[in-house]
């Protein structure tokens, strides 16, 4: 438990520490809320099963064409039961085109909470490419493994209302 709080303790600390240096820089900080869904792709099988996902992000652009974006993804199943309950903290680095469009890379930490019980997992690669509207995002990304890269991943697309 004291691993998973000293995780988002000091993911909470970078996104304050940029926000803050952003907003001194006059730089642009957007908060957005994502609703998705992902699956399985891979060795063990794909498309099995789907899985929903909600994730508040904060984009703090370090210059015009480049911007940080600390997200954490809440999962669950189609049960909506939250047992277990699995959270994706991760920080995703990103180039962004003045069309709009996106591509980026990071990593994310899977934590899982299950009757009182906490673990967490190996630090995951993501890479997400997507477009940016006036007021929404749309990105699809990859989550693989770091064992085999590419063997075993998880795929997903996210709709989101920037704000």
């Amino acid at each position: 438990m004291k691993k998973v709080f000293s995780v988002l303790l000091a993911a909470v600390l970078v996104v304050g520490l940029g926000a803050g240096q952003a907003f001194a820089q006059g730089k642009k900080v957007e908060f957005s809320l994502n609703l998705g869904a992902m699956t399985d792709l891979g060795s063990y099988g794909s498309f099995s099963d789907v899985l929903f996902t909600f994730a508040p992000q904060v984009d703090i652009h370090v210059s015009p064409a480049f911007m940080i974006s600390p997200e954490v993804m809440v999962i669950t199943d189609d049960s909506f039961s939250f047992d277990p309950f699995l959270l994706y903290p991760g920080i995703i680095l990103n180039f962004t085109a003045k069309s709009g469009f996106f591509v980026g890379a990071g990593v994310v930490l899977p934590v899982m909470f299950w009757g009182g019980e906490t673990e967490t997992g190996d630090l995951l690669p993501k890479i997400n490419l997507g477009y940016r509207g006036n007021h929404f995002n749309v990105t699809a990304y990859l989550l693989t493994s770091t064992e085999e890269v590419f063997k075993d991943n998880l795929i997903g697309l996210s709709v989101g209302y920037r704000f």
